[in-house]
């Protein structure tokens, strides 16, 4: 448990109930949580920035198959077609669906690759370069950029079409759809360990010349 501040410490506030706790130094595998309501505030784990830049190039590996290769193909008559993510938008602005086309390519191309693009310059600034530069700015671009990541509902939408052309057409699934899921596994486990939070303790450890672990949040 983290105590209410009773003097002068570093602090952190609860995301739940807004308590002003003392942030206190965690072992490994420990976590902290809120005297007040409960909530658990930070987790000391195993991650690190190499772990993070791994995780990062990973997500622009699969985006790129996700950009390129046929979702899926479909066989009706003898006659096969297939479609790209971006076809499938291209698709739907033909139809006139305008604004439908345009949310997909912002929320399944344009924010996943803005937000993979700043976490790999956050990671490499840290990583490679002067971690003393500033980082506020691309770090909350970073958080402004995560709601609008929403490639896991785009592969629900998929499914559901999926399941309801099952019985119209033959299926055959391509690498993007794979791809697509293996791109929301490793996003979720990106945004598990790049907090802000371990940004700035792994900004510090650069500056110091030490390597610690990272803290995820619960």
């Amino acid at each position: 448990m983290i105590a209410p501040i009773t003097s002068a410490h570093k602090l952190i506030v609860c995301h739940e109930c807004d308590l002003i706790c003392m942030d206190l130094p965690l072992a490994t595998g420990e976590a902290a949580s809120c005297p007040r309501c409960g909530a658990t505030l930070y987790r000391n784990g195993s991650a690190n920035v190499d772990l993070a830049l791994a995780l990062a190039l990973t997500s622009v590996i699969l985006l790129l198959l996700l950009n390129s290769f046929p979702l899926l193909s479909l066989k009706v008559q003898q006659v096969t077609r297939d479609t790209t993510l971006l076809r499938a938008a291209l698709t739907m602005w033909d139809d006139g669906m305008h604004l439908l086309s345009l949310l997909v390519i912002a929320t399944t191309m344009l924010a996943p690759a803005m937000q993979i693009a700043v976490a790999i310059y956050l990671l490499c600034v840290i990583r490679f370069g002067d971690a003393s530069r500033a980082l506020g700015a691309p770090l909350r671009a970073l958080q402004t950029l995560r709601p609008w990541n929403m490639v896991e509902i785009f592969m629900l939408g998929l499914l559901v079409s999926l399941v309801k052309l099952q019985h119209m057409a033959d299926i055959v699934i391509g690498p993007a759809l794979w791809s697509c899921a293996s791109l929301i596994f490793f996003s979720a486990a990106l945004t598990s360990v790049l907090t802000p939070r371990n940004v700035w303790l792994w900004a510090r450890a650069a500056d110091n010349k030490t390597a610690p672990t990272g803290v995820t949040h619960g």
